[in-house]
């Protein structure tokens, strides 16, 4: 996985990337100077954690596949904590792979960048406490890639992370208040 310093540039070449993302990116610079190396993807840092997610489109139909999260109880893209991936896009990936059930061969990478770990968003966002897992309540730092779909939908979701799974329209999340900022970046960049 990317070092605190490999991290810190990849912010630098998302802000040039996408300028407007810049006070969005605040948060996670402050966590990255505030922890090392080996705390930056340990789940039981309550600090926060670096994860990785997945945008899943459908180019043919202008559609965007979320989940609905188990603990959340809320409609999301795919995604969760890193798990010793070689990268931060295989650690997308291997989640996009495990929770929707659509094989790597139709899941295309749309890299936003000539380093493809440098990501079409970053996120960071509050987790409430879980007692049940024994976690405080804590911050995601959510690196997430952008992944062309070419299947046929025969997929079933993993209902060990998901409660459901259906395809949206990008035109119903443009207001969405998770989703609006994505489908503007997927429109100015692929549509």
């Amino acid at each position: 996985m990317l070092s605190k310093d490999s991290l810190l540039l990849l912010v630098k070449d998302y802000v040039a990337l996408f300028p407007n993302d810049e006070p969005e990116t605040i948060a996670f610079s402050e966590y990255l100077f505030r922890n090392t190396d080996e705390s930056l993807y340990n789940r039981k840092n309550f600090d926060g954690h670096i994860t990785t997610s997945a945008f899943i489109i459908d180019l043919n139909t202008h559609e965007m596949l979320l989940l609905r999260h188990k603990s959340l109880n809320r409609w999301l893209q795919p995604g969760g904590h890193t798990e010793g991936d070689s990268s931060l896009q295989a650690s997308a990936l291997r989640e996009a792979i495990e929770e929707t059930g659509i094989p790597a061969d139709q899941l295309t990478l749309r890299s936003v960048h000539t380093n493809q770990d440098v990501p079409f968003d970053i996120d960071s966002h509050f987790i409430p406490a879980n007692p049940r897992k024994d976690e405080d309540g804590h911050y995601h730092h959510d690196i997430r890639y952008l992944f062309q779909y070419t299947g046929n939908r025969s997929n079933s979701f993993n209902t060990d992370e998901a409660t459901g799974m259906q395809w949206v329209k990008f035109d119903n999340l443009k207001t969405d208040e998770t989703f609006s900022s994505v489908v503007a970046k997927i429109a100015a960049a692929i549509l």
